[in-house]
């Protein structure tokens, strides 16, 4: 996934009949999986269709983010939870520099629909317990009815409207290319050709003695647990008796494989990027080095004191800030002041707490948008002015370019 900004724009299309009772259906079943916010996105989205006018109706992502009050890092989390519950699917093509996104909205699944796949009840009675589950279950079904003395005395199509067939008005065929009840497959993530081939392979297990049911079974294992082809033919291959696999014995291989490793955890910190770009190498850096590396890398591969990493142990333990953020909050404030100050290091902790930032992509954003005037490198004589300050005086409102950021990492 591309790295998102409220200048990119966007465009809404209906992929399915949404009704009244999709949208029940989104509030009691889907948003404890997914989040309030996914929730919010998918019927802002929803209405940003049905006011849309003919033709093309673009409109900057800036839109949804004030409509929602949520940073653009946010909005791409929530966006990503969409995806991968199968409510909604992007499309990306880039002009002159600005991005042009598509969203194709999906129908939820039917109750029956939703309970009968353990990939998304399994995943509702992890959030709310099984005893609410059973609860929600009760409610969605139908009314029992007991017509014992009745007769069916329905009326007929045929006698009420008695057609003539032979009219011309019947032989009509025109047609509109109008909204279906469709919903989006998630399943096609889990690659069954290769499964296949892994077991014949490397376990000499045949593939004509297995049936669409095992495949339908184990490629719901593979979602549910998120383990990828190989691993899921090691596990399968384990259980594998007259040609059988022991589904039950399978989920518990990969419980211990994967420790329940799955798509419940998706957020803006492991949303996929252009990892070639300077942009994308800048935020794998600061999602996967781990604070005191990152320093230790920021300063010429020196020492980290002990008052900086007390202070790297304080953003964690007292801040809650998470690896990625607080290496690029240290990035930001080395690069202005040349050095970490503990006052100047915490104030932006708070503001950073202030304002919801949990991810590096929002931390970039909430930087880059702190004011008006392009952050430059300061040179020797400007960084020993700032070093022999006891403390920064104010915050500075200047902007971060984060390509200079970058070429400073050391790696």
């Amino acid at each position: 996934m591309l790295f998102l900004s409220k200048e990119d724009f966007y465009e809404v299309y209906l992929e399915s009949i949404i009704t009244d009772f999709d949208r029940d259906t989104l509030t009691m079943l889907y948003q404890p999986i997914i989040g309030l916010d996914a929730v919010g996105l998918y019927l802002t989205l929803y209405n940003e269709f049905r006011k849309s006018k003919k033709g093309d109706s673009f409109e900057q992502h800036e839109n949804i983010s004030t409509l929602m009050c949520l940073p653009v890092g946010k909005i791409q989390e929530a966006r990503s939870k969409l995806e991968a519950i199968g409510l909604l699917q992007t499309f990306y093509k880039e002009e002159k520099g600005i991005g042009f996104y598509k969203y194709l909205l999906f129908a939820p699944k039917t109750p029956k629909e939703f309970f009968d796949d353990v990939l998304f009840k399994g995943l509702l009675i992890e959030r709310i317990g099984e005893k609410k589950v059973q609860s929600l279950m009760r409610k969605y079904k139908s009314k029992p009815k007991n017509l014992d003395g009745y007769n069916d005395i329905t009326d007929s199509f045929k006698r009420v409207f008695a057609p003539d067939f032979s009219s011309a008005s019947y032989t009509n065929t025109d047609s509109i290319d109008n909204f279906s009840r469709k919903e989006m497959d998630i399943s096609k993530e889990f690659d069954k050709n290769t499964f296949l081939k892994i077991l014949k392979n490397d376990y000499n297990i045949l593939t004509k003695n297995i049936t669409k049911n095992d495949i339908k079974q184990l490629s719901d294992i593979s979602l549910l647990y998120g383990i990828n082809e190989v691993t899921l033919a090691d596990l399968a291959s384990q259980t594998y008796e007259n040609c059988c696999f022991d589904y039950n014995k399978i989920k518990e291989l990969a419980i211990k494989e994967k420790d329940f490793s799955r798509i419940r955890g998706i957020n803006a910190n492991n949303i996929p990027f252009d990892t070639s770009s300077k942009m994308g190498k800048l935020i794998n850096a600061m999602e996967s080095v781990s604070p005191i590396d990152y320093l230790k890398a920021k300063q010429n591969n020196r020492i980290v004191s002990t008052s900086d990493a007390n202070l790297i142990n304080e953003l964690f333990n007292d801040y809650g800030l998470n690896t990625g953020v607080i290496n690029c909050l240290l990035d930001y404030c080395i690069e202005k002041t040349g050095k970490l100050s503990k006052a100047y290091v915490t104030k932006i902790a708070s503001s950073l707490l202030r304002n919801n930032i949990t991810s590096v992509i929002d931390c970039m954003n909430y930087f880059s948008n702190s004011g008006r005037k392009k952050y430059t490198p300061k040179n020797k004589e400007e960084n020993n002015e700032v070093n022999n300050e006891t403390e920064p005086k104010q915050e500075s409102n200047e902007v971060v370019d984060l390509d200079a950021l970058f070429d400073g990492i050391k790696l």
